[in-house]
């Protein structure tokens, strides 16, 4: 299993445009990230009924995760491999800026895609037969904003929402969300040959599904916070749309980035 290496850092350019955003777009979590932090330690329940163990459902998210980034290093030249961490409850030692995270979540700062196994846990128990499905499409997910960072969209981005308006770093927010959402779709329907068909409406179950454990999570006073809530943008029709413009066309061309980028 991969585990982040700590002789890996970020460039200070990168560290000072992301620390930047994290504190654009983090204030408004800021709240909920300190209850969570200062709530008394509770336990979410155990989801019943899984129907694979977690060393298993680690393997697959691994083994998905590997292909995607696979993907990225052909598309994308120059890309860098992207570091994979499992932990459970929650970690603070993934992002750069130190806020600790729970359920799966990419940390652009460090290049870095974590995934909380009771997180996955739950998606298993609550997708049942298309368990294994979820598992690969979250996994693929977080690969997606891997791309992302590699294509130079995230910094521009960050850039972008320097001095932006609010409205404005709303939009550029869910405009990369829906386009990680699209990349994953193309990579889907690029593999479908060993993944399987996707079903329609999946994408959608699966969002719900998500923000039902972030839910749940938040209930015992350990909520997911928002500047890292991989499945918490924008409406469930949005985002089951966006996965299915990618599923329809391998490429990505249909993927366009919300934000302007500058040629090198």
């Amino acid at each position: 299993m991969t585990r982040i290496d700590p002789t890996h850092t970020p460039s200070s350019t990168a560290l000072r445009i992301w620390s930047v955003l994290a504190v654009l777009f983090g204030l408004a979590g800021v709240g909920a990230v300190w209850g969570w932090a200062t709530a008394p330690m509770r336990v979410v329940p155990p989801a019943a009924d899984l129907s694979f163990s977690s060393e298993a459902i680690a393997r697959r998210a691994e083994a998905a995760f590997a292909e995607a980034d696979a993907a990225t290093r052909r598309a994308v030249p120059g890309a860098r491999r992207a570091e994979l961490m499992f932990f459970r409850g929650a970690t603070s030692s993934v992002c750069a800026a130190g806020v600790s995270g729970r359920g799966v979540f990419y940390c652009p700062e460090t290049g870095t895609a974590a995934f909380d196994l009771g997180y996955l846990e739950s998606l298993v128990a609550r997708l049942k037969g298309d368990a294994e499905l979820a598992v690969v499409l979250a996994a693929a997910r977080l690969a997606a904003e891997h791309r992302q960072r590699e294509s130079d969209i995230l910094d521009m981005a960050a850039l972008d929402m320097i001095g932006a308006r609010k409205k404005r770093r709303t939009d550029i927010m869910l405009g990369l969300a829906l386009q990680a959402d699209c990349l994953t779709g193309a990579w889907a329907w690029g593999t479908r040959s060993s993944l399987g068909g996707v079903p329609d409406a999946f994408w959608g179950r699966l969002v719900r599904s998500t923000r039902t454990i972030a839910a749940d999570f938040a209930s015992v006073g350990r909520p997911i916070p928002p500047e890292l809530d991989t499945f918490g943008e924008g409406t469930v029709e949005e985002r089951e749309a966006a996965f299915r413009r990618g599923y329809a066309d391998a490429s990505g061309t249909a993927c366009p980035s919300p934000v302007t980028l500058v040629t090198r």
